[in-house]
């Protein structure tokens, strides 16, 4: 993550967050979960919790400890350090799912962590240094705020940069252009609006449109290669 933008809101995870409520408990399983690890969690100030102190919390959370609201305290830290890749479990698409099941779009945080959402999803398209595939990000993002599904596949359909050329071509070497991430829930709508889009007409024209406005060989090569696997 290098974008300016996103490094930014990340920075300022902590100030967004200043008046979440530190809690005084947080309920475990006693069979899942070590008294010790949560005493930490507890006495440790926020900032200063670091991978070896939440990756249990943050891969249970919501499940065998927790509640929705101490998992409002706890998720700018947990956010800081998935972003900057020091913190590798859970994967970005399990704190999707769990920002989504905490109901953060109630939280009032909300506006923040909506914009933080677009500038994940914004530089998945133009930081050619990413190491999330898009459609990983695109998971995580639709099982988090899945209404705006819709507008970041046309985002993405304007193949406005060489990032998001590369993206697509990435995904149709992979996967044939068919969802594959195993975290999709394949009964939501955004499932069905990214399956849609891969093989709707949308995306055929973007691809179309775009080989005609480009000059460079190589995103040629990849424009004709997506457009080869999109072909009936």
């Amino acid at each position: 993550m290098d974008g300016t933008a996103l490094q930014d809101l990340v920075n300022g995870l902590p100030a967004a967050f200043a008046t979440a409520p530190r809690p005084t408990g947080i309920d475990a399983c006693p069979c899942c979960n070590a008294p010790a690890g949560i005493e930490i969690l507890l006495r440790t100030p926020r900032e200063r919790l670091g991978p070896d102190e939440l990756t249990h919390y943050a891969t249970s959370a919501l499940s065998t400890v927790g509640s929705p609201g101490d998992f409002r305290y706890f998720a700018p830290r947990i956010l800081q350090l998935v972003l900057t890749g020091e913190l590798t479990v859970p994967d970005l698409e399990a704190v999707g799912v769990k920002l989504a099941r905490a109901g953060w779009y109630d939280w009032p945080e909300a506006g923040y962590l909506r914009r933080l959402l677009d500038a994940l999803w914004s530089d998945a398209l133009h930081n050619a240094e990413e190491w999330w595939d898009a459609e990983s990000v695109l998971c995580a993002l639709a099982a988090a705020d899945p209404d705006r599904t819709g507008d970041r596949l046309a985002e993405w359909a304007r193949l406005a940069t060489p990032t998001a050329v590369e993206r697509l071509h990435e995904l149709a070497l992979a996967g044939g252009l068919e969802p594959s991430n195993a975290f999709w829930d394949k009964q939501s709508s955004a499932y069905r609006a990214f399956a849609e889009w891969l093989h709707g007409p949308d995306l055929q024209l973007a691809v179309e449109t775009a080989v005609f406005r480009t000059d460079d060989p190589a995103q040629l090569e990849q424009l004709f290669t997506v457009h080869d696997i999109l072909a009936p």
